[in-house]
């Protein structure tokens, strides 16, 4: 039994393709799991020299990484994704364009979630379902 949230699990997948784990990189020393650019007024937010969010707390980074998806995912951001997009619709808006990137997305989603069926091509509706 498979017990992990899938937008939970899509989330990890987009972090640990930008290092979050390792403290020397961006993600992690912004605290800043999927590198958010900042959409707010200037100066309402604290902001690294690459117009990217720097968050106070781990939890707080992850919180507003996991609203973003969770929007993009139901269609409902300014990203221009369809809630029938596809999975690799929604990597094309977070950079992850290449096959190799891709492929590892979907190989964590698979392990992660328990299910070898995840493909670039699964539509975004299934990490709206909870696992």
């Amino acid at each position: 039994m498979n017990t992990v949230p899938r937008i939970e699990a899509l989330l990890d997948a987009l972090a640990s393709l930008n290092g979050w784990v390792s403290p020397d990189s961006d993600a992690y020393q912004l605290r800043n799991p999927l590198l958010l650019p900042n959409f707010s007024l200037p100066g309402k937010n604290e902001v690294d020299e690459k117009g990217r969010r720097v968050f106070k707390t781990a939890i707080s980074g992850v919180h507003s990484c996991l609203f973003d998806l969770t929007l993009k995912v139901k269609g409902e951001s300014r990203a221009g994704l369809k809630k029938e997009d596809k999975l690799e619709n929604l990597l094309g808006v977070y950079n992850v364009k290449e096959l190799g990137g891709q492929q590892a997305v979907v190989k964590f989603l698979r392990r992660a979630l328990k299910d070898q069926t995840i493909t670039v091509k699964t539509p975004l509706a299934y990490f709206r379902q909870e696992s």
